[in-house]
């Protein structure tokens, strides 16, 4: 049996089982050379070594009664530029940005309207495209090349518009019974007036070590916003990021806050599960005024 040619050898280690059947097509070689010529023509800036992108191919390819067909039928100058761009190629992901990303515009606008509503969902869109989170490769590893990259980042991206619109209806509504129950008539009910001024140490200092155990970024952001009244916009000028971006720092911070005072008090105070709703009842509605109360009084001074 020959031995595979130069670049087979690249691609055929890497095939999973159910796609063996790539390794025995007869002009393999020839195919390969082709798509690296196409992919190289198209994007001649981007850097990245055929090793690379061969494997990469080599795992996004499954099974097919076809496989020479299936090859040559390969977008292979969008699924070398996608590989490019999860391995933090800097000329692919200038690509993508000026190419790919303001085609999705269109799309976005149905679903989500308003130029504010499509500058969020394209930068929303980016840095999952692009960034890791939880150990997970980029979303763009995702995309197998069994169509254009162009429609694949249509849908992705019209995935994310719906998403954040219902995201702001579930916030908005939210915010709308908090604030209901937090201006009920009648006054506050003598018990729980007792309880809160009983445990008020307490969940002072839950707060605070839950602010002080936020990561760096997040604090600076708080104080930055709350203690020194800057817009989203002006923060987001000084991190390089989008207005957006800072919005979903902030509401994860709030979150991350939440939890770890809720988390605290449950461990120091032998509280009912009612009473601690009760005593944590009307936070959300007065977290920034506390926070920014705490991030003054600590002058948190790091920087971005």
């Amino acid at each position: 049996m020959s031995q595979p040619s130069p670049l087979a050898r690249l691609l055929v280690p890497h095939l999973r089982p159910e796609a063996r059947g790539y390794a025995e097509v007869p002009a393999l070689e020839t195919v390969l050379a082709e798509l690296l010529a196409s992919a190289h023509t198209a994007w001649p800036r981007v850097r990245l070594e055929d090793a690379v992108f061969l494997r990469y191919l080599a795992e996004r390819l499954g099974p097919t009664s076809e496989p020479e067909r299936t090859l040559r039928a390969l977008p292979a100058a969008d699924l070398f530029l996608a590989c490019a761009c999860v391995h933090g190629d800097a000329a692919a992901q200038a690509a993508l940005d000026a190419h790919f990303l303001p085609k999705v515009a269109a799309a976005v606008a149905r679903v989500h309207p308003g130029a504010d509503a499509v500058s969020e969902v394209c930068q929303v869109l980016r840095e999952k495209l692009l960034t890791s989170e939880g150990g997970q490769p980029p979303r763009l590893a995702s995309y197998l090349g069994q169509g254009p990259l162009a429609a694949w980042l249509r849908a992705a991206a019209v995935r994310t518009a719906l998403n954040l619109r219902r995201s702001a209806q579930r916030q908005a509504r939210a915010e709308e019974e908090a604030l209901a129950e937090a201006t009920l008539p009648g006054g506050t009910h003598p018990e729980l007036e007792h309880l809160r001024q009983r445990h008020r140490a307490d969940f002072q200092a839950a707060l605070a070590e839950a602010l002080a155990a936020l990561p760096s970024r997040e604090r600076t952001v708080l104080r930055l916003h709350l203690v020194e009244g800057l817009s989203l916009e002006r923060i987001g000028t000084v991190y390089r990021t989008h207005k957006s971006t800072v919005s979903r720092w902030l509401a994860r911070a709030r979150e991350e806050v939440l939890a770890g005072t809720r988390s605290r008090l449950t461990e120091r105070l032998r509280l009912s599960s009612g009473e601690l709703h009760s005593l944590l009842r009307d936070v959300p509605v007065q977290l920034d005024q506390s926070l920014s109360s705490l991030l003054a009084t600590t002058g948190d001074s790091e920087g971005p």
